[in-house]
């Protein structure tokens, strides 16, 4: 069994809705990255300038996923590198979706506003894999496997 699939038999990654939440299982929850970032790809036409911006920085993320794999790195060398290097990326870019509602440059009640509400509201399990060895980005793997 690799190694991201009995990371998978006790983590569970999903969206964010309650219904995909577990009951009385014990398990270590994480939210798909990718539905998150899929909330920007669908408003980059109205918000060109702020969306690129979330996108080339995730992008930056799913880059160095890319080289975990290639190199074929342990899932505590796969952590190890996320932190170093994700794990700027991700805290200035939980900055910047601060400062969005912070300096009144976008408005909650927008699609952009509720995009980035759903990233802020939902950080800690969307970022499970800069603290837990194995924990994938997205739930990506499981879709494809269908």
């Amino acid at each position: 069994m690799s190694v991201q699939r009995a990371f998978l038999h006790r983590c569970r990654c999903c969206d964010a809705l309650s219904r995909n939440l577990p009951g009385d299982l014990k398990t270590i929850l994480g939210n798909c990255l990718a539905h998150g970032r899929r909330k920007f790809v669908d408003e980059v036409e109205l918000f060109p300038e702020e969306c690129r911006h979330v996108l080339e920085s995730l992008s930056v993320v799913y880059r160095n996923d890319a080289i975990a794999r290639e190199r074929k790195l342990s899932p505590q060398e796969r952590l190890l590198l996320h932190q170093a290097d994700s794990g700027p990326v991700m805290e200035e870019l939980h900055a910047w979706f601060g400062r969005q509602f912070d300096e009144r440059r976008v408005e909650p009640n927008s699609a952009l506003g509720g995009s980035i509400t759903y990233m802020l509201r939902h950080w800690k399990e969307l970022t499970l894999f800069l603290r837990v060895a194995g924990a994938p980005l997205d739930n990506n793997i499981l879709r494809t496997a269908r």
